[in-house]
């Protein structure tokens, strides 16, 4: 890339070596978004985690646009300076080129199949991950729309997911970001959403069933929770199931212990808890609240979406305006309406996870014949 760079020194860290190596560029080509520390668009905060050494580097996209301006970043003290190329000023030193980490995919290494589903920003396809002599099924959910928005939003999941490692949580495999559009891929869990289960068996489900599906799904939350991060979006349809359960769906994932919201703008009416409305405050208890919707949707035969009787405005006047709470279902033993009582109580009153994962793992050994 020579006029992209004048000419770049490379120095090893290493004490024994003192050989500086000079790398020479002309306008990019395709064969040069293959080098080992090309990776493609990362944002700021991504580029800072990654760079952890005086004089580690990379290279990347600086934004989405038609035009990609190459960035080369270099970490320098606390600060991770980013210049876009090519230099016009003083030559830098490059101490080391820090490769792409191993949930930076490449394209060329996923093969889409059928679409399964549709996100709010993309659809996702089933799909294969070539990696490591080795041919993994996966979950690929595709940025169709390339909005700075849209983008912004795949790697604020990905961040939160690259966190994780529950048996009862989807993994993240990596992001495919070489080139556009980018590419989330994850575990794929092939027993589809909770709620189209409930849907097509849940006539024939026995409350063991129930409470089981409920114990696996608390014990994903009370593991994001211990990871400090609220989910912002429990609901039957967020949840996998295959032989097990698995939390999904990390849009709205925050990494805090409280988060503000604008209640003006959409949110997920039927399990959001009132108070976010009049406060404007997300917190651990608001993902209780979600999970006391999620045990009602768990237990409804036939099932139905909560309130569906309802529009959103009638929701809103009943739930968040006025004091109307969804009742216990009938199928439910005492102790799980009681708990699906405490989970829609007022926010002081609501259980931790931790309480939560406890009684229903008693209940769980007592209905195991039920």
């Amino acid at each position: 890339m020579g006029s992209l760079f004048r000419e770049v020194r490379r120095r090893s860290r290493s004490r024994k070596s003192k050989e500086s190596a000079s790398i020479l560029v002309d306008e990019p080509t395709a064969e040069e978004y293959t080098l080992d520390y090309w990776h493609g668009f990362i944002p700021n905060e991504d580029t800072a985690l990654i760079l952890k050494h005086d004089g580690d580097f990379l290279l990347r996209s600086l934004m989405i646009s038609e035009k990609k301006p190459i960035c080369l970043s270099v970490r320098e003290g606390e600060k991770v300076r980013k210049r876009p190329i090519p230099f016009e000023d003083a030559m830098v030193v490059l101490n080391c080129p820090i490769l792409r980490k191993s949930w930076e995919l490449r394209h060329c290494m996923i093969t889409l199949k059928k679409r399964i589903g549709k996100g709010s920003y993309g659809s996702v396809y089933k799909g294969i991950l070539r990696k490591d002599q080795q041919a993994l099924d996966v979950a690929v959910k595709v940025l169709s729309d390339m909005s700075p928005e849209n983008s912004l939003a795949l790697w604020r999941e990905a961040r939160v997911m690259q966190m994780y490692d529950h048996p009862h949580v989807v993994r993240l495999y990596g992001v495919a970001n070489d080139t556009e559009p980018f590419y989330l891929v994850m575990e794929l869990v092939s027993g589809g959403a909770l709620n189209d289960y409930l849907k097509k068996k849940g006539k024939l489900a026995k409350v063991s069933k129930r409470i089981q599906i409920l114990y696996e799904a608390a014990l994903g939350i009370e593991y994001l929770h211990f990871k400090g991060c609220i989910h912002r979006d429990i609901a039957a349809r967020n949840l996998l199931l295959d032989k097990i359960v698995k939390v999904a769906d990390f849009g709205l994932t925050r990494k805090s212990k409280s988060y503000k919201v604008d209640p003006e703008k959409p949110m997920n009416l039927r399990w959001l808890a009132p108070d976010v409305y009049h406060t404007g405050i997300v917190e651990k208890h608001t993902d209780v609240y979600a999970f006391g919707i999620t045990m009602w949707e768990v237990f409804q035969t036939p099932y139905h979406i909560p309130y569906h009787s309802w529009d959103a405005d009638e929701v809103y006047n009943n739930v968040v305006e006025g004091s109307y709470r969804l009742s216990p279902q009938e199928m439910m033993p005492y102790e799980i309406a009681s708990l699906f009582k405490e989970c829609l109580a007022e926010p002081s009153m609501r259980p931790s996870f931790k309480s939560i994962v406890l009684l229903l793992k008693v209940c769980l050994k007592e209905y195991e014949d039920h």
